[in-house]
């Protein structure tokens, strides 16, 4: 009888040690999947760049043009980005590469004020002022 518990014990414990490299074999194949799908994302070092470099920075502002200012109710935004209720109408406006000097923070029915230019490649904002810090 005692002989027996042993031979399934010793059974259960092959098929456990089987089941774990089986498991290994499978985690090391994800794995390589997974470093070949990354490896084939990569482009030998260079970035992925746009075709109009305009989109890539900020345009730079026309030298005989002033700025011009509009304040107005922040109602919407996010980090880049704010929606401002001017009167009736809504304006919005993106700044992914202003830099933190020029861009206030500010919360929801603040009164804020955002200075751009209007280039060719549309709105280039250099300043959001949030009104209550002024």
């Amino acid at each position: 009888m005692a002989q027996s518990t042993i031979i399934t014990n010793f059974v259960a414990v092959k098929r456990i040690i089987i089941i774990s490299i089986d498991m290994r074999k499978l985690v090391y194949a994800f794995g390589a999947l997974v470093a070949l799908s990354l490896f084939s994302c990569i482009e030998s070092g260079t970035q992925n760049k746009s075709d109009d470099p305009a989109t890539d920075s900020i345009a730079p502002a026309p030298d005989d043009q002033e700025p011009i200012s509009v304040t107005g109710v922040a109602i919407d935004g996010a980090m880049n980005s704010i929606s401002l209720l001017v009167g009736d109408d809504t304006v919005y406006f993106s700044y992914p590469d202003l830099d933190n000097d020029h861009r206030a923070s500010w919360d929801i029915n603040d009164s804020v004020t955002v200075h751009y230019y209007v280039t060719a490649n549309g709105d280039s904002v250099t300043e959001v002022i949030n009104q209550a810090d002024a």
